[in-house]
């Protein structure tokens, strides 16, 4: 079967028939965070939707940490946030974290059905793209958005993780986030700001949150979904 890559610019885009493997990105901040946690040794990641879920699981198992956001803050009772910050390797190492964010793990449920699903941000773009590659069938990229609309910094760390891959086997959506991704390759930061959540973040005083999703193949990490749920290191 022939290799080829899309990336749909929007979750509510994502077009997943015939599909065998998937890449999610929410560069700020959810794939970009659950990277940093599993590169600093957590034993595995759950994302959830919904709070009640997440509220739900740590009830029935309190040793589970809770991580996330509702409107750029962590919800009331969680261990940390949606900030790679947040989660030293001392907190997190050894440890099972349930996470869930506005966009990000909506986007992980929407493609969960997809045979290789893994987590993708400008942080670990490389190994994504070489994750990615393995599989000999069509590939997906989805760039999550927010709240619906695109999102700069999801089509840029989009277009870093399809840069790996060769030109004839990008289709358009491909072409163009790899286009966007060559204008700013050496400028990552000014694109993450110039982006609407990006804005909205520095306007929160998160500039180091912004700083540290900016930077490229900082991490050999790619979290992939396994079939119990959970997302778990693979390097």
């Amino acid at each position: 079967m022939r290799r080829t890559v899309e990336v749909a610019f929007r979750l509510e885009d994502a077009a997943t028939e015939g599909v065998g493997a998937a890449l999610v990105i929410d560069t700020l901040r959810a794939t970009t965070t659950m990277t940093a946690i599993l590169e600093r040794g957590a034993l595995a990641v759950r994302p959830v939707a919904s709070l009640d879920e997440a509220y739900s699981r740590r009830a029935h198992d309190p040793e589970l940490l809770l991580g996330g956001e509702r409107n750029n803050a962590p919800p009331e009772g969680f261990d940390g946030g949606n900030s790679p910050y947040d989660w030293p390797t001392e907190r997190v190492r050894g440890r099972r974290v349930i996470f869930s964010t506005t966009n990000g793990t909506r986007a992980i449920e929407a493609v969960a059905h997809i045979n290789h699903v893994a987590m993708a941000a400008l942080s670990n773009a490389g190994a994504a793209a070489q994750y990615l590659w393995q599989w000999e069938c069509p590939a997906l990229v989805v760039a999550s958005g927010t709240q619906g609309q695109i999102a700069l910094e999801d089509v840029l760390a989009a277009g870093a993780v399809v840069s790996h891959w060769p030109s004839e086997a990008l289709q358009d959506g491909a072409l163009i986030a790899r286009s966007l991704f060559l204008q700013y390759q050496d400028r990552l930061e000014e694109g993450v700001r110039r982006a609407q959540h990006g804005q909205a973040l520095a306007r929160l005083g998160l500039d180091r949150d912004l700083a540290y999703a900016a930077q490229l193949d900082i991490s050999p990490v790619v979290g992939v979904l396994c079939q119990d749920g959970w997302i778990r290191a693979e390097s």
